[in-house]
């Protein structure tokens, strides 16, 4: 398990550069007597013989930390989103003898989640999607939105600080008053320049988490006024039971960032969210993921696989 995680994460797969982690992938599915293919966008798909779908995704955020391990916990950019999930999936794979269960690799999911929503539209089926919820099953994927917004001011020397109109504390302001209202985080500010002046210019972006339902248009009249720009909008999504992995996964929990089960929930599929690791510290440094979980984690595909395999018989 450790060599498995250790070589897909010494891959670089920055979106759009996930070939590289693709050909390892389909490597080592090769190596354990398995077929897989690469769909038009360039996601890997391993078919079985049931309607029920393991699936991940390939790509991280550009690098933050080299891989290295302690003994217990692995480190690293992509080891728990979501190479942890991919090398859990291989370690199963390379222990199946009868192919039940389908997996998907895809591509995009940290940026536009093409490769998703390119699949979802090609299959149809149930899906356990692999993302860290500390091998907890999340029952539901809270909504999200992305915002873009454009503060003006009046320039003066900066001398007078008491005159003009400072961007970036119309920026601040704005913020402030946001606070108690809705969920959401300054994921970036941009503003003013090392000449002593006040600025008149400020670029904001801010990521919204919706724990209930909320209408497009009742959201954006808070930004009425305002130059803004909303990149993304996403609804909550309910999860659905998968009763195969719901025999050996008992506690449940939720999905607080957008995955790519929105995109086969939109398609009509069944999708719960689940797999090793933490979210919290992924995207960051201190990214990690326990070995024992990865282990943990491919034993339950292995189990599943056995249980579809067993009803099969049964049916037949």
């Amino acid at each position: 398990m450790l060599k498995l995680l250790r070589e897909l994460v010494e891959i670089e797969s920055v979106s759009g550069f996930e070939g590289e982690v693709r050909n390892y992938i389909r490597e080592r599915i090769k190596d354990f007597g398995f077929k897989s293919k690469v769909d038009e966008v360039g996601n890997v798909v391993v078919e079985g013989s049931s309607d029920l779908w393991f699936v991940t995704h390939m790509d991280t955020v550009p690098i933050k930390a080299e891989f290295r391990h302690d003994g217990e916990f692995a480190y690293g950019t992509g080891v728990c989103d979501a190479k942890g999930s991919i090398a859990a999936i291989l370690d199963a794979l390379g222990r199946i003898e009868e192919l039940k269960l389908n997996f998907a690799f895809f591509v995009d999911e940290e940026e536009g989640g093409t490769g998703s929503k390119h699949f979802s539209q090609r299959y149809k089926g149930r899906a356990v999607v692999m993302e860290p919820t500390d091998l907890k099953i999340a029952t539901v994927q809270f909504g999200s939105a992305e915002v873009t917004l454009n503060f003006k001011g009046i320039s003066v020397h900066g001398a007078y600080w008491d005159k003009g109109v400072n961007a970036i504390e119309e920026a601040i302001k704005f913020v402030n008053g946001l606070k108690g209202r809705l969920n959401f985080s300054v994921q970036m500010i941009r503003g003013g320049s090392e000449e002593y002046r006040i600025p008149d210019e400020c670029e904001m972006r801010l990521s919204f988490i919706f724990d209930r339902e909320i209408d497009r248009e009742e959201f954006v009249k808070i930004f009425e006024g305002f130059d803004y720009n909303v990149t993304e909008f996403y609804e909550p999504i309910k999860c659905d039971g998968i009763e195969e992995l719901e025999r050996f996964v008992k506690e449940k929990t939720i999905m607080v960032s957008w995955t790519d089960a929105y995109n086969l929930k939109k398609s009509g599929w069944k999708v719960t969210i689940w797999g090793p690791g933490s979210l919290i510290d992924c995207h960051t440094e201190r990214e990690k993921v326990r070995i024992a979980d990865l282990h943990k984690a491919s034993e339950i595909i292995l189990k599943v696989n056995e249980i579809v395999e067993s009803e099969s018989r049964e049916r037949s």
